[in-house]
C-alpha cells in the first residue's frame, strides 16, 4: 500500500493568500493527502478571520487528516482570553490586538471559538515512525517528555534524535540542523531523502516579507517548495 502524502506548513499568521499559493503549489488534494499545520495560524497578519475560516472548513472536510498544531500565538490567545490582565498584556504584545480586529471586523469575537482551538495539540509523531512535528523545537526525542515552554516557544537547534520539523524561528530560506554540525540550506524544488534524524525548520518570516513555505513527504523522500509573500516588510 502507497504511503498516504503529507503536505506540511507553518507559521501562516494571517497569510491566506500566500497559504492557498503554497498548497496549490504543493499539489495538495485535500481528500487524499494529510495536511500538518506546525502552529501560530493568528495575529500579525492581514486576514487573520478569513484564514480561521478557511483551517476551519478544512478541518471539517478532512477530519483527522488535518492535523492544526498549537504555536506559541495561539496559546497566548488562549491564555489571554481565559486569565489575567497580564497574560492579555502579553498577547497584546505580541500583535493580538490584529487578531481581535479581525474577528470583530467580521462580527465575531474569538472567545466564541477558544474550544476550536484548544483542540490543537502541541505535537505530531507520524504514524509510520519517519519523523515528528513541534511547534518550535524539541530538546528530549519523546515529545511527551518535553516542557510546554520547549514544544511552543524554544529555539534550540543542537537536536540529533529522530528527525522534528519546526517553525516559529523564521530564516531566509528553511534549513536542517542535525545537532552536531552547522547548519544547511533545504534546496527548493528538489526531492531528496527525508533525513532519519535531525531538525528540518520550515519557517521563513512570510507576515515579514519574506517567503511562506512548505513540504511534501512521499514515502521516505521529501520536497519543499515556497511562495513569495505579499505583506509589506515590517520590523518584528
Amino acid at each position: 500500500m502507497q504511503s498516504e502524502r503529507v503536505v506540511i506548513i507553518t507559521d501562516l499568521h494571517g497569510c491566506l493568500d500566500e497559504c492557498k499559493q503554497l498548497l496549490d503549489k504543493l499539489s495538495f488534494d485535500k481528500t487524499r493527502d494529510r495536511l500538518i499545520n506546525l502552529g501560530d495560524t493568528i495575529d500579525r497578519g492581514p486576514r487573520i478571520y478569513e484564514l480561521f475560516v478557511y483551517l476551519r472548513e478544512l478541518k471539517e472536510e478532512m477530519g483527522d487528516r488535518c492535523v492544526l498544531l498549537r504555536g506559541n500565538h495561539e496559546q497566548m490567545m488562549l491564555d489571554a482570553t481565559g486569565g489575567s490582565a497580564q497574560d492579555k498584556q502579553l498577547w497584546y504584545m505580541n500583535s493580538g490586538e490584529k487578531t481581535v480586529f479581525s474577528f470583530i471586523g467580521h462580527k465575531h469575537k474569538i472567545k466564541e471559538f477558544r474550544d476550536w482551538y484548544e483542540q490543537m495539540p502541541y505535537y505530531y509523531i507520524d504514524e509510520e515512525d519517519r519523523f515528528q512535528c513541534v511547534h518550535a523545537c524539541l530538546k528530549d526525542e519523546d515529545p511527551a517528555s518535553n516542557d510546554v515552554m520547549t514544544l511552543i516557544w524554544g529555539r534550540d537547534t543542537d537536536y540529533a534524535g529522530k528527525l522534528v520539523l519546526t517553525g516559529h524561528t523564521p530564516y531566509k530560506m528553511p534549513l536542517y540542523f542535525n545537532g552536531t554540525q552547522p547548519m544547511g540550506v533545504v534546496k527548493e524544488g528538489i526531492w531528496g531523502e527525508l533525513p532519519r534524524t535531525g531538525m528540518i525548520a520550515l519557517d521563513t518570516g512570510c507576515v515579514y516579507g519574506n517567503r511562506l513555505t512548505g513540504m511534501v513527504i512521499e514515502g521516505t523522500r521529501f520536497k519543499a517548495e515556497s511562495v513569495a509573500s505579499t505583506v509589506l516588510p515590517r520590523r518584528r
